[in-house]
């Protein structure tokens, strides 16, 4: 039995049930509230143009199949047209909440709230997309994703922190497993995965720009994509066999990797040293993460695993081969005082070939020491102005660095002598 409340909301209370029969086709213009079970049978379709689906405590979304929700189900097919429409899961057992079947058919886009998403069998895109809000959009076992392409995906977010897509593996499979995924609404970023190894969870996601520390730290987005792919999995398996595919679009290159694109590869986040590291260039093919046609001005590249998969790990696609950030050391301070020790501003690790470009600016920000090829010269001696070959004072002053024509570095230098 089904109680409308003044066509705002329909209900089905605990205990109560509402089935669509295979063949029928039904609308809901309002809201729903499922405390009970809703059941969308194979070949049936509900089209909900209501704002808010709620999955309640102790709901399910049934199928016909023996247990309820092994069957194939009908389609719930989300296909407002005036506004965002929401799912706000409040059950959080994946079996009984799960859709067995689900259509994104919104241009305003269909938008997570409450738990996490769970779909048993299909998710099919025809217009919108799926916004996690933080939360994460479980396909189960032997689920696919149709339709998807650069309109078309689920976003996961800009911040470091947000929702996933899970994707579960049997752990021998040797065909591509697709995330649609993209960062933002206007961003489609998606990655792909092969994978031999145990079965479990792939959990992908994808952020805004790139940092020195992974999550936090200073961001590289000259030489960097500026997006990183996030990977996690749900076991630890050392031995497992990872290729890893990720697509970005060329208005999200760096300067400097736009330049040099031919010759990128995918930087892998090692933690055990927290740099990004650098291999040979891996090349790029065309985009075609997509349910159609590949995307204009989009690149794959790829990333083979074959030992110490973590169970997170971060991925993006670099030019820097020098990786200057994390190479250098630079020194607080110097005491230029002809005893030997720290007589220079010396960066260590700096090699011959690298271009270090140096400014120092004084506590009034007046530029008192400049050199655009930098060789560690600096020995508290002004060369600007009417600083030229004098002994700059004791104090603290203030020097931009650029390495390689990479972002500034900016710092502070002690002189005591």
């Amino acid at each position: 039995m089904i109680k409308g409340q003044e066509l705002i909301q329909m209900t089905v209370q605990t205990g109560e049930s509402f089935y669509v029969h295979p063949e029928a086709n039904v609308s809901i213009f309002s809201d729903v509230n499922n405390s009970g079970s809703i059941g969308s049978l194979k070949s049936s379709t509900i089209n909900f143009l209501g704002q808010r689906w709620n999955s309640r405590i102790g709901s399910r979304i049934a199928d016909e199949g023996s247990t309820g929700v092994n069957g194939v189900g009908g389609i719930i097919k989300f296909s407002g047209t005036d506004a965002a429409q929401y799912i706000n899961t409040q059950n959080n057992t994946q079996g009984n909440t799960g859709f067995s079947n689900l259509q994104i058919a919104n241009s305003r886009n269909v938008i997570l709230e409450g738990q996490d998403l769970f779909v048993r069998n299909n998710v099919s895109f025809t217009n919108g997309r799926i916004i996690l809000n933080s939360r994460n959009a479980v396909m189960e076992l032997n689920s696919s994703i149709t339709g998807y392409n650069e309109n078309r995906y689920f976003v996961t977010g800009t911040g470091t922190n947000g929702g996933a897509l899970v994707r579960k593996t049997t752990g021998l499979q040797q065909a591509q497993i697709i995330f649609p995924v993209g960062s933002s609404v206007s961003s489609y970023t998606p990655a792909s995965v092969n994978y031999i190894g145990v079965a479990q969870d792939f959990k992908v996601r994808v952020f805004d720009n790139v940092y020195d520390k992974a999550t936090y730290g200073t961001p590289d987005n000259i030489n960097f994509v500026t997006k990183t792919w996030n990977i996690s999995s749900s076991k630890l398996d050392p031995k497992a066999s990872l290729i890893f595919n990720m697509q970005h679009n060329s208005n999200e290159e760096g300067m400097q990797f736009s330049t040099v694109r031919n010759q990128s590869f995918v930087s892998r986040f090692v933690s055990l040293n927290e740099k990004w590291d650098v291999i040979a260039a891996s090349g790029l093919t065309p985009g075609i993460i997509s349910s159609g046609n590949a995307i204009p001005n989009s690149y794959i590249s790829s990333r083979i695993v074959t030992s110490g998969l973590t169970q997170n790990e971060y991925f993006s696609k670099s030019v820097l081969r020098d990786n200057s950030i994390s190479n250098y050391r630079i020194p607080a301070g110097i005491s230029p005082n002809n005893d030997g020790l720290n007589d220079k501003f010396v960066i260590e690790n700096l090699r011959s070939t690298d271009k270090v470009r140096i400014e120092v600016y004084n506590r009034w920000q007046s530029l008192v020491f400049k050199d655009t090829n930098y060789k560690n010269s600096f020995d508290g001696i002004g060369n600007q102005g009417g600083l030229v070959n004098n002994i700059l004072p004791d104090g603290t002053y203030y020097y931009i660095l650029n390495f390689n024509d990479s972002k500034p570095i900016t710092g502070y230098i002690i002189i005591n002598r």
